[in-house]
């Protein structure tokens, strides 16, 4: 196995657990907030403007632009 097929599973496997968190956070009852209510509360203040800026441009830089 290449190193790059160790990183396409370590992508892979991190989508899986993000969706995995995101079902969780839908179940009635769930103390864990889904994921557009945490974007929401972070783009209320200037530091989570810059942090949600910051990983949507290191989104578009690493799957995006290659």
């Amino acid at each position: 196995m290449t190193p790059r097929d160790v990183i396409a599973l370590a992508f892979v496997g991190l989508v899986a657990a993000a969706l995995v968190v995101e079902w969780w956070a839908r179940r009635s009852g769930s103390a864990v907030s889904p994921l557009g209510r945490t974007v929401t509360a972070a783009l209320a203040t200037r530091t989570g403007r810059v942090l949600v800026f910051g990983a949507w441009l290191w989104t578009g830089w690493h799957f995006l632009a290659r």
